[in-house]
Protein backbone atom coordinates (compact mmCIF):
# COMPACT_ATOMS: atom_id res chain seq x y z
CA UNK A 1 0.00 0.00 0.00
CA UNK A 2 1.21 3.53 -0.97
CA UNK A 3 1.78 6.20 1.97
CA UNK A 4 -1.14 8.38 0.81
CA UNK A 5 -4.12 4.91 0.44
CA UNK A 6 -2.25 4.44 4.22
CA UNK A 7 -2.99 7.65 5.15
CA UNK A 8 -6.60 7.82 4.10
CA UNK A 9 -7.74 4.41 5.31
CA UNK A 10 -6.53 5.30 9.07
CA UNK A 11 -8.17 8.45 8.85
CA UNK A 12 -11.49 6.71 8.29
CA UNK A 13 -10.78 4.31 11.08
CA UNK A 14 -9.87 7.35 13.49
CA UNK A 15 -6.29 6.41 14.21
CA UNK A 16 -3.45 8.16 14.58
CA UNK A 17 -0.68 7.07 13.12
CA UNK A 18 1.69 8.13 15.94
CA UNK A 19 -0.03 6.16 17.91
CA UNK A 20 0.52 2.67 16.59
CA UNK A 21 3.49 0.67 17.33
CA UNK A 22 4.37 -2.60 16.67
CA UNK A 23 3.61 -4.26 19.81
CA UNK A 24 0.49 -5.38 21.56
CA UNK A 25 -1.03 -1.89 22.57
CA UNK A 26 -0.40 -0.93 18.53
CA UNK A 27 -2.20 -4.06 16.87
CA UNK A 28 -5.13 -3.56 19.86
CA UNK A 29 -5.49 -0.48 18.61
CA UNK A 30 -5.61 -1.15 14.74
CA UNK A 31 -7.64 -3.88 14.60
CA UNK A 32 -10.23 -2.83 17.52
CA UNK A 33 -10.43 0.22 14.81
CA UNK A 34 -10.98 -2.27 12.13
CA UNK A 35 -13.59 -4.40 13.64
CA UNK A 36 -15.89 -1.04 14.74
CA UNK A 37 -15.15 0.65 11.41
CA UNK A 38 -15.02 -2.24 8.38
CA UNK A 39 -17.70 -4.54 8.14
CA UNK A 40 -17.46 -8.11 7.00
CA UNK A 41 -19.85 -8.42 3.88
CA UNK A 42 -20.62 -9.74 0.48
CA UNK A 43 -21.82 -6.59 -1.46
CA UNK A 44 -19.14 -6.57 -3.97
CA UNK A 45 -18.99 -10.53 -4.01
CA UNK A 46 -23.13 -10.06 -5.12
CA UNK A 47 -23.16 -7.45 -7.46
CA UNK A 48 -19.95 -9.09 -9.22
CA UNK A 49 -21.76 -12.88 -9.30
CA UNK A 50 -25.01 -11.79 -10.34
CA UNK A 51 -23.28 -9.56 -13.35
CA UNK A 52 -22.43 -12.81 -15.05
CA UNK A 53 -18.72 -11.60 -15.22
CA UNK A 54 -16.21 -14.12 -14.96
CA UNK A 55 -13.43 -11.91 -14.15
CA UNK A 56 -11.61 -12.03 -11.10
CA UNK A 57 -13.76 -10.81 -7.96
CA UNK A 58 -12.68 -7.21 -7.98
CA UNK A 59 -12.20 -6.44 -4.29
CA UNK A 60 -9.54 -9.53 -3.80
CA UNK A 61 -6.99 -6.74 -4.25
CA UNK A 62 -6.12 -4.51 -1.32
CA UNK A 63 -6.13 -1.32 -3.08
CA UNK A 64 -9.26 -2.00 -4.49
CA UNK A 65 -11.00 -3.20 -1.49
CA UNK A 66 -10.39 -0.14 0.15
CA UNK A 67 -11.58 2.13 -2.88
CA UNK A 68 -14.61 0.80 -1.87
CA UNK A 69 -14.49 0.63 1.57
CA UNK A 70 -13.45 4.47 1.59
CA UNK A 71 -16.49 5.46 -1.29
CA UNK A 72 -19.40 2.97 -0.30
CA UNK A 73 -18.57 1.65 3.11
CA UNK A 74 -18.40 -1.39 1.57
CA UNK A 75 -16.19 -4.75 3.11
CA UNK A 76 -15.22 -8.17 2.39
CA UNK A 77 -15.52 -11.53 3.18
CA UNK A 78 -13.08 -13.29 4.43
CA UNK A 79 -10.46 -13.66 1.69
CA UNK A 80 -10.74 -10.14 0.62
CA UNK A 81 -10.78 -8.67 3.82
CA UNK A 82 -7.87 -10.76 5.16
CA UNK A 83 -5.53 -9.99 2.27
CA UNK A 84 -6.41 -5.77 2.99
CA UNK A 85 -5.92 -6.39 6.82
CA UNK A 86 -2.48 -7.82 5.92
CA UNK A 87 -1.41 -5.17 3.46
CA UNK A 88 -2.07 -2.88 5.99
CA UNK A 89 -0.44 -4.30 9.08
CA UNK A 90 2.51 -4.71 6.29
CA UNK A 91 2.39 -1.17 5.90
CA UNK A 92 2.32 -0.28 9.37
CA UNK A 93 5.10 -2.47 9.79
CA UNK A 94 3.60 -5.47 11.69
CA UNK A 95 4.82 -9.12 11.74
CA UNK A 96 1.93 -10.79 10.36
CA UNK A 97 1.39 -14.15 8.16
CA UNK A 98 -1.35 -15.20 6.60
CA UNK A 99 -3.59 -18.41 7.79
CA UNK A 100 -6.10 -20.77 6.15
CA UNK A 101 -8.37 -22.60 8.22
CA UNK A 102 -11.54 -24.80 7.72
CA UNK A 103 -14.56 -22.87 8.74
CA UNK A 104 -17.27 -25.29 10.44
CA UNK A 105 -14.61 -27.80 10.36
CA UNK A 106 -17.15 -30.37 11.83
CA UNK A 107 -18.93 -30.42 8.77
CA UNK A 108 -16.61 -29.70 6.48
CA UNK A 109 -13.56 -30.94 8.04
CA UNK A 110 -9.71 -30.13 6.23
CA UNK A 111 -11.41 -27.48 3.30
CA UNK A 112 -9.90 -24.16 3.14
CA UNK A 113 -12.81 -22.03 3.13
CA UNK A 114 -11.61 -19.26 5.46
CA UNK A 115 -8.55 -16.67 5.63
CA UNK A 116 -7.63 -15.46 9.03
CA UNK A 117 -4.16 -13.57 10.52
CA UNK A 118 -1.36 -14.84 12.45
CA UNK A 119 0.40 -11.22 14.02
CA UNK A 120 3.71 -11.70 16.14
CA UNK A 121 4.51 -9.00 18.74
CA UNK A 122 7.16 -7.69 19.99
CA UNK A 123 6.82 -5.92 23.15
CA UNK A 124 10.59 -5.86 25.10
CA UNK A 125 8.79 -4.30 28.15
CA UNK A 126 4.59 -4.26 28.75
CA UNK A 127 2.91 -6.31 26.63
CA UNK A 128 -1.37 -6.16 25.77
CA UNK A 129 -3.13 -8.76 27.87
CA UNK A 130 -2.31 -8.80 31.15
CA UNK A 131 0.81 -6.65 30.73
CA UNK A 132 2.51 -9.65 29.41
CA UNK A 133 6.37 -8.50 27.52
CA UNK A 134 7.94 -10.32 24.94
CA UNK A 135 7.26 -12.19 21.50
CA UNK A 136 3.34 -12.76 21.16
CA UNK A 137 0.92 -14.53 18.84
CA UNK A 138 -2.27 -13.58 18.26
CA UNK A 139 -5.43 -14.47 15.90
CA UNK A 140 -6.28 -11.31 13.92
CA UNK A 141 -9.52 -11.97 12.12
CA UNK A 142 -11.52 -10.03 9.66
CA UNK A 143 -14.27 -11.91 9.36
CA UNK A 144 -15.29 -13.03 12.72
CA UNK A 145 -14.33 -8.94 14.00
CA UNK A 146 -13.76 -10.29 17.84
CA UNK A 147 -13.08 -6.91 18.93
CA UNK A 148 -9.63 -7.45 20.06
CA UNK A 149 -7.02 -9.72 18.91
CA UNK A 150 -7.18 -13.87 20.41
CA UNK A 151 -3.95 -14.75 22.17
CA UNK A 152 -2.61 -18.20 20.71
CA UNK A 153 -0.25 -20.08 22.66
CA UNK A 154 1.25 -23.21 21.29
CA UNK A 155 -0.13 -26.46 22.92
CA UNK A 156 -2.39 -24.28 24.96
CA UNK A 157 -5.45 -23.43 25.32
CA UNK A 158 -6.45 -19.85 25.30
CA UNK A 159 -9.31 -17.08 25.72
CA UNK A 160 -10.92 -13.80 24.72
CA UNK A 161 -13.03 -12.90 27.04
CA UNK A 162 -15.62 -10.25 25.10
CA UNK A 163 -19.36 -9.47 26.81
CA UNK A 164 -21.23 -10.65 23.31
CA UNK A 165 -18.75 -12.73 21.32
CA UNK A 166 -16.77 -14.40 23.59
CA UNK A 167 -14.07 -16.32 21.73
CA UNK A 168 -12.06 -19.57 23.01
CA UNK A 169 -9.25 -21.87 21.51
CA UNK A 170 -7.74 -25.43 21.56
CA UNK A 171 -4.71 -26.73 20.30
CA UNK A 172 -4.85 -29.28 17.48
CA UNK A 173 -2.39 -31.87 15.86
CA UNK A 174 0.11 -30.47 14.12
CA UNK A 175 1.09 -27.57 16.43
CA UNK A 176 -1.87 -25.38 14.88
CA UNK A 177 -5.52 -24.55 16.89
CA UNK A 178 -9.10 -24.30 16.48
CA UNK A 179 -10.90 -21.22 17.44
CA UNK A 180 -14.64 -21.56 18.66
CA UNK A 181 -16.38 -18.25 18.36
CA UNK A 182 -19.84 -16.49 17.75
CA UNK A 183 -21.89 -15.18 15.23
CA UNK A 184 -24.88 -12.78 15.99
CA UNK A 185 -26.55 -14.74 12.96
CA UNK A 186 -26.26 -18.32 14.52
CA UNK A 187 -27.19 -20.10 17.59
CA UNK A 188 -23.98 -21.46 19.46
CA UNK A 189 -20.10 -21.78 18.82
CA UNK A 190 -19.15 -21.72 15.80
CA UNK A 191 -16.04 -24.05 15.01
CA UNK A 192 -12.98 -23.07 13.11
CA UNK A 193 -9.45 -25.32 12.53
CA UNK A 194 -6.53 -23.55 11.11
CA UNK A 195 -4.94 -25.65 8.81
CA UNK A 196 -2.05 -23.97 7.47
CA UNK A 197 -0.20 -21.05 9.35
CA UNK A 198 1.45 -19.27 6.41
CA UNK A 199 0.22 -18.88 3.37
CA UNK A 200 0.47 -17.01 -0.14
CA UNK A 201 -1.54 -13.67 -1.27
CA UNK A 202 -1.96 -15.77 -4.33
CA UNK A 203 -3.69 -18.36 -1.82
CA UNK A 204 -6.42 -16.76 -0.76
CA UNK A 205 -6.98 -15.09 -3.96
CA UNK A 206 -7.77 -18.66 -5.21
CA UNK A 207 -9.52 -19.63 -2.65
CA UNK A 208 -11.62 -16.43 -3.18
CA UNK A 209 -12.29 -17.71 -6.85
CA UNK A 210 -13.31 -20.88 -5.74
CA UNK A 211 -15.95 -19.75 -3.55
CA UNK A 212 -17.87 -18.88 -6.35
CA UNK A 213 -19.32 -22.24 -6.09
CA UNK A 214 -19.04 -23.02 -2.91
CA UNK A 215 -19.94 -20.42 -0.11
CA UNK A 216 -22.69 -19.57 1.75
CA UNK A 217 -22.31 -16.04 0.62
CA UNK A 218 -23.07 -16.06 -3.16
CA UNK A 219 -27.02 -15.93 -3.11
CA UNK A 220 -27.99 -13.14 -0.52
CA UNK A 221 -27.14 -10.05 0.48
CA UNK A 222 -24.73 -10.64 4.23
CA UNK A 223 -23.52 -8.02 5.99
CA UNK A 224 -21.53 -7.92 10.01
CA UNK A 225 -20.58 -4.95 11.61
CA UNK A 226 -20.17 -4.19 15.35
CA UNK A 227 -20.46 -0.67 17.42
CA UNK A 228 -19.97 -0.11 20.84
CA UNK A 229 -22.56 -1.71 22.31
CA UNK A 230 -23.85 -4.35 19.86
CA UNK A 231 -23.51 -6.48 16.72
CA UNK A 232 -25.53 -5.97 13.92
CA UNK A 233 -25.97 -8.63 11.37
CA UNK A 234 -28.00 -8.54 8.38
CA UNK A 235 -29.24 -12.23 6.93
CA UNK A 236 -32.22 -13.28 4.86
CA UNK A 237 -33.20 -10.07 4.61
CA UNK A 238 -33.70 -9.03 8.52
CA UNK A 239 -31.93 -7.37 10.79
CA UNK A 240 -30.15 -9.28 13.83
CA UNK A 241 -29.04 -7.24 16.80
CA UNK A 242 -27.34 -9.13 19.55
CA UNK A 243 -26.42 -7.38 22.45
CA UNK A 244 -26.32 -7.69 26.42
CA UNK A 245 -29.72 -9.06 26.00
CA UNK A 246 -29.49 -11.14 23.56
CA UNK A 247 -30.08 -11.39 20.00
CA UNK A 248 -33.07 -9.66 18.66
CA UNK A 249 -34.75 -9.79 14.84
CA UNK A 250 -36.12 -7.21 13.61
CA UNK A 251 -38.59 -7.74 10.34
CA UNK A 252 -37.56 -4.88 7.87
CA UNK A 253 -40.24 -3.92 5.07
CA UNK A 254 -38.94 -4.02 1.42
CA UNK A 255 -39.52 -0.20 1.11
CA UNK A 256 -37.13 0.63 4.43
CA UNK A 257 -34.06 -2.07 3.84
CA UNK A 258 -32.18 0.63 1.89
CA UNK A 259 -32.36 3.23 4.56
CA UNK A 260 -31.49 0.85 7.22
CA UNK A 261 -28.46 -0.87 5.51
CA UNK A 262 -27.04 2.38 4.66
CA UNK A 263 -28.07 3.52 8.36
CA UNK A 264 -26.66 0.44 10.54
CA UNK A 265 -24.10 -0.57 8.53
CA UNK A 266 -22.45 2.46 6.34
CA UNK A 267 -23.05 1.01 2.59
CA UNK A 268 -23.58 4.32 0.23
CA UNK A 269 -26.86 4.41 -1.79
CA UNK A 270 -25.50 4.09 -4.97
CA UNK A 271 -23.98 0.78 -4.33
CA UNK A 272 -27.01 -0.68 -2.67
CA UNK A 273 -29.18 0.77 -6.08
CA UNK A 274 -26.34 -2.36 -7.93
CA UNK A 275 -27.02 -4.67 -5.36
CA UNK A 276 -29.21 -7.59 -6.95
CA UNK A 277 -32.13 -9.71 -5.83
CA UNK A 278 -31.77 -11.82 -3.37
CA UNK A 279 -31.21 -15.53 -4.61
CA UNK A 280 -30.88 -13.89 -8.24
Amino acid sequence: MDSGLVAAVLAKLGVDRGSVTTGAPGLELVYGAWCQGVPFDNVVKRIHLASGDTGPIPNGQPDAFFASWLEHGTGGTCWPSTLALHALLVALGFDVRIGSAAMRDDLAPGVHSHGTLLVTTHDGGEGGEGGEGGDRLWWVDSSMLTGAPVPLRPGEPSKLDHPLRPVRVEPVDGGLWRVFWVSSGTTGELPCRLLDDNVTEEHCRARYEWSREFSPFNQTLYATRNTPEAVHTWAMGSLVTLDRDGAHITEVAAPDRADTLQTVFGFSADVLARVPPDNS
